[in-house]
């Protein structure tokens, strides 16, 4: 079982960090890198986590798209996967990160951070999911009533 705390523990600390200058080097360094067809798995990998470290969805979400091109690769499939699960959490994708997770587990299945990720994703599943129903119920608890005041107008 992971450790749900720990996962937020590293989340935040990441969040912290203020990576927009190594942006611009990291693109520029990964661009080179295709021109030339020299590391260009590491420095896609190297843009795309600066990528979802951003503040802007937009670069997340471009992030996203650069880790999952390469989880299909075996050099970077376990940290491409662990950063896309983390940037969807971000991006409040939850369901996309519990995936991603699944699969890096089925990889690794004693990996700490992974663990600790899927468990704070399974408890912001869990909440939501008991915020879903009380709104919910809430919901059908104002049609009965509405519905009980209509039929007593009709009499």
């Amino acid at each position: 079982m992971g450790d749900a705390k720990s996962a937020q523990e590293r989340l935040d600390a990441e969040n912290a960090m203020d990576l927009s200058p190594e942006l611009k080097g990291a693109r520029a360094a990964y661009f080179d890198a295709l021109d030339d067809g020299e590391q260009v798995e590491e420095k896609k990998f190297t843009y795309a986590w600066t990528l979802i470290h951003q503040k802007s969805r937009e670069d997340m979400r471009a992030g996203i798209q650069l880790l999952e091109e390469l989880s299909a690769s075996k050099g970077v499939q376990r940290d491409a996967l662990y950063y896309q699960a983390t940037a969807q959490y971000r991006l409040e994708q939850y369901m996309d990160s519990r995936k991603s997770l699944q699969q890096l587990l089925a990889l690794d299945p004693t990996n700490r951070q992974a663990l600790d990720m899927k468990a704070l994703v399974e408890s912001v599943l869990q909440r939501e999911g008991a915020i879903g129903l009380a709104v919910f119920s809430s919901a059908a608890v104002a049609v009965a009533a509405l519905a009980g005041v209509l039929l007593k107008a009709r009499r």
